[in-house]
């Protein structure tokens, strides 16, 4: 039961606002007020309702009544703030009322209003209430019904900004994952850069970082080893004091083309476990943390091909990049409500050491049919990888960003 006092014509509150969570049927609140001849005259003022009844002390001699009569509304007003401050509280809406007024109320009658729950739906977000109303001398004056709605707050929490976050770029140590490295720790954010041989290249982005005034540690992980991702995540958030909350899944294999009657099951299963049971490994790693937080960003790198028509003899780059595409999707859509937000982006031919096996006829062809006439640097990727992860990227997940100079339109 919620109770509310009398004291010197004001109301005191004597208990905390109720939540839809905590009310049930049979819950009760209680008013008590003093209704004075001012009430009457500032609500006549207010609501224009001058009826001499209410007003008029000599039109109201001369009826049965002998004095003014308050108006019937300003007792359901007390309705009002037994819904909107007891049951159901703070953001409530009352919806529906039916009163029934028994018996006058005068200035100088003290009035207690009653709710109690009769009914709640937990789905609706209502509950039904039944409103009772006596005077100083237990004379019931109105009763009725009403239904009341508790509304929902829209809360957006706010995200960390880019420099409070700690980021894991894997197959950093060069081309795109380097430039992805370095432009978070531009930044501000701290940078675990990972590698799987060369140590000196991670050390040397590591060193990049650092000379613009960033953090970065070079960690070392086979993103096909689950072990091997939890322990570099771990060096991460022991370095930065902080979890990994910003996962770029960049580690793949070169692409080297090749005839698809003269390739192997086992040269496509190194294409799928490094680009996806990679980025499966370095997801499981860093998700619960993110959950637990509220808070995190996952980027794939993918490829626009798999958008276009595909270079002949590319299939185990293709498959692998049109399966981390289903897994961005299906990340998305499960971890949203946890607010972590998966997206891909995706370049055309990028200006990498991983496309040297290409011939250069075929990358100038490439640029040609592209409409900004250029292939793709590695900043140019690592600018949407940012951007996705910044606050103006706040509302996207699931989706696919191809970086490849309107190559896809």
């Amino acid at each position: 039961m919620i109770a509310a006092a009398q004291s010197n014509g004001s109301v005191v509150l004597a208990a905390d606002t109720i939540t839809m969570g905590a009310i049930e049927v049979g819950a009760e609140a209680r008013l008590s007020r003093r209704i004075t001849a001012e009430d009457i005259q500032a609500f006549a003022a207010f609501s224009g309702d001058r009826n001499p009844l209410h007003v008029d002390a000599e039109f109201a001699r001369t009826t049965s009544f002998q004095r003014p009569v308050a108006h019937g509304m300003i007792v359901a007003s007390l309705v009002s703030t037994l819904v909107g401050m007891h049951l159901p509280g703070a953001g409530a809406l009352w919806t529906r009322q039916n009163f029934r007024w028994l018996l006058p109320v005068f200035a100088g009658d003290t009035v207690e209003v009653s709710l109690r729950v009769t009914h709640k739906s937990t789905g609706a977000n209502t509950v039904t209430i039944e409103v009772k109303a006596v005077n100083q001398n237990g004379k019931q004056v109105m009763e009725g019904e009403g239904a009341v709605m508790l509304l929902e707050r829209r809360e957006v929490r706010k995200q960390p900004a880019i420099s409070e976050r700690v980021v894991l770029v894997t197959g950093a140590s060069r081309g795109i994952g380097a430039a992805i490295a370095l432009a978070f720790g531009k930044a501000g954010a701290a940078v675990a850069v990972n590698y799987l041989n060369n140590a000196g290249r991670a050390q040397q982005v590591c060193d990049q970082i650092q000379s613009v005034g960033g953090r970065a540690i070079a960690v070392k992980a086979d993103v096909c080893d689950q072990a091997a991702v939890n322990a570099a995540a771990n060096e991460a958030a022991g370095s930065f004091g902080k979890a990994v909350d910003v996962l770029v899944n960049n580690a793949g294999i070169e692409v080297v083309p090749k005839p698809f009657l003269a390739m192997s099951w086992q040269e496509i299963e190194r294409s799928l476990d490094v680009g996806v049971r990679g980025a499966f490994h370095c997801c499981q790693t860093v998700l619960p943390g993110m959950v637990e937080g509220k808070s995190g960003r996952i980027v794939n790198i993918g490829s626009a091909l798999t958008r276009n028509v595909p270079p002949a003899q590319w299939t185990a780059f293709v498959m692998a990049k049109a399966a981390l595409a289903s897994l961005t999707r299906s990340l998305a859509v499960e971890f949203g409500p946890h607010g972590v937000k998966v997206n891909m982006v995706s370049p055309g031919m990028t200006e990498t050491e991983s496309i040297a096996a290409i011939p250069e006829r075929l990358r100038k062809v490439q640029a040609m049919q592209t409409p900004l006439r250029r292939l793709a640097t590695p900043e140019d990727i690592a600018g949407a990888v940012l951007f996705l992860c910044s606050e103006a990227g706040e509302f996207i997940t699931g989706t696919e960003v191809p970086v490849c100079g309107g190559a896809v339109v």
